[in-house]
């Protein structure tokens, strides 16, 4: 569900919802939902990855959504998906690991370095 809303804020025209106060905020609620669901120390894998998302999406800076895609967000929920054997979340990420390669590929790493508005 945060992650369906941060989706939304980054997609969002408003600038209040795009603001690094609003990645503050999802980023606190992260923080608060690894409280509410703490199990294991494998609970704070997708915390963590979520929280490199999110702090990545609001640079709006393609390369480093990128960075934080392939080294921690997807390897971290790999490992979260292999612990916990789900192997449709495995193959998710390696999809995701793909489409991040393939956009490198296709657009070029300096390409990616520019900030969209």
């Amino acid at each position: 569900m945060l992650n369906a809303f941060r989706s939304f804020c980054l997609g969002s025209s408003n600038e209040k919802l795009k603001s690094w106060r609003m990645c503050a905020c999802i980023c606190a609620m992260q923080l608060v939902v690894l409280a509410l669901t703490w199990e294991s120390w494998i609970s704070i894998l997708p915390i963590v990855a979520n929280l490199a998302s999110t702090i990545a999406g609001y640079t709006k800076n393609a390369r480093k959504i990128r960075i934080a895609g392939i080294f921690i967000n997807s390897p971290l929920w790999i490992v979260y998906n292999v612990i916990v054997g789900s192997w449709a979340g495995i193959l998710d990420e390696v999809v995701s690991e793909l489409s991040m390669i393939i956009s490198i590929i296709r657009f070029g790493w300096k390409e990616l370095d520019r900030v969209e508005d």
